[in-house]
């Protein structure tokens, strides 16, 4: 039950992030594409990350006790770049709906020639 529920907690929580952090007027499912992406971003990226860490990197030989340290940088990195590129990426969304709607609303003036 916790496994499947995991990622459905997490949009959630990434949702009402969304949702509430921006100081402008916005619907709540209007930002859902954006946390659906980062969540996915997110487990990907770690999941990368991780098969980095077992197979390729060996930070602990390297640096000791400071690998984890490292690691754990270099994952709060990663998380930080991919829930930027989602936010980005539903403000863009939300922009192109915004520039969608106005367009329709707004009918060009006419043009009147006068000789």
């Amino acid at each position: 039950m916790a496994r499947e529920s995991g990622p459905s907690l997490s949009i959630l929580a990434v949702e009402a992030l969304y949702f509430l952090a921006p100081n402008a007027k916005q619907r709540f499912l209007a930002t859902l594409p954006g946390a659906i992406l980062a969540v996915g971003c997110w487990i990907g990226l770690s999941y990368l990350l991780g098969v980095y860490f077992r197979h390729f990197a060996n930070f602990n030989k390297t640096y000791g006790t400071l690998g984890a340290a490292i690691a754990l940088m270099v994952w709060l990195y990663w998380t930080g770049g991919g829930f930027s590129a989602s936010a980005f990426a539903c403000s863009a969304l939300i922009l192109s709906l915004i520039l969608e709607v106005t367009a329709k609303l707004v009918e060009p003036p006419h043009v009147c020639k006068a000789y």
